[in-house]
């Protein structure tokens, strides 16, 4: 049983994806689309948190998704002059989705990945949604601390204290490093604050297990 789910994750890890394949399985994760529908996600107010794509390059995602094995299809009859595709999530596409969760993040996640990733972390158990939101804290820290040494650094190097004058050629990199710290310690909170809700959660499924266990 190990090797076979040994060999499962690395079959599932061969795919070399987007992040808008990556934004599509997270969608299908939730319930089969046309392809229409999933270009809706990835334009207007939505493209915030989705990777941002036209809409012939939704459908050029999914044929990829298709040959991949990630997902499938089936053919609607309609109204209009052509039949409608819905797509659906296979099982190969979910462990692809979830061995992408298990494996992330690597250097400092975009905002937009970790978007996606907030979106499929359903998909985990608390155990692993926990421990993603920490790895994901912990790199975010350990950046704010790369950022101030480098800010130290140039202040030393040009005997000058952030910010600059504004007319100092350094002026924009000091503004640049300190709205990359800002975005970071944003990062922390916000993760911080969803696994306080995933643990809260956990221990409200332990204490009913519990209660039903009196009960009996």
């Amino acid at each position: 049983m190990a090797r076979s789910t040994t060999a499962n994750r690395t079959a599932a890890a061969r795919p070399t994806m987007s992040a808008l394949g990556y934004s599509l399985l997270s969608l299908l994760a939730r319930k089969e689309r046309s392809g229409y529908e999933l270009s809706r996600f990835t334009s207007g107010p939505r493209s915030m948190i989705f990777a941002s794509s036209g809409h012939s390059n939704i459908y050029k995602e999914l044929a990829k998704l298709a040959a991949d094995g990630c997902v499938a299809f089936r053919v609607v009859k309609d109204a209009r002059p052509f039949d409608k595709k819905l797509y659906r999530l296979t099982p190969r596409g979910l462990a692809v989705l979830r061995t992408w969760l298990r494996g992330g993040p690597g250097a400092f996640v975009s905002r937009r990945e970790l978007n996606v990733r907030m979106h499929a972390m359903w998909l985990l158990p608390q155990r692993e949604a926990v421990a993603l939101l920490d790895r994901t804290i912990a790199l975010a820290e350990a950046e704010i601390h790369a950022l101030r040494a480098h800010a130290d650094y140039l202040q030393a190097e040009n005997k000058l204290r952030f910010p600059p004058p504004p007319r100092h050629p350094l002026f924009g990199t000091a503004c640049n490093i300190a709205l990359e710290i800002d975005s970071r310690r944003l990062i922390v909170a916000w993760c911080r604050r969803i696994k306080r809700q995933w643990q809260r959660a956990g221990r409200g499924r332990a204490t009913a297990a519990r209660q039903r266990r009196l009960e009996r």
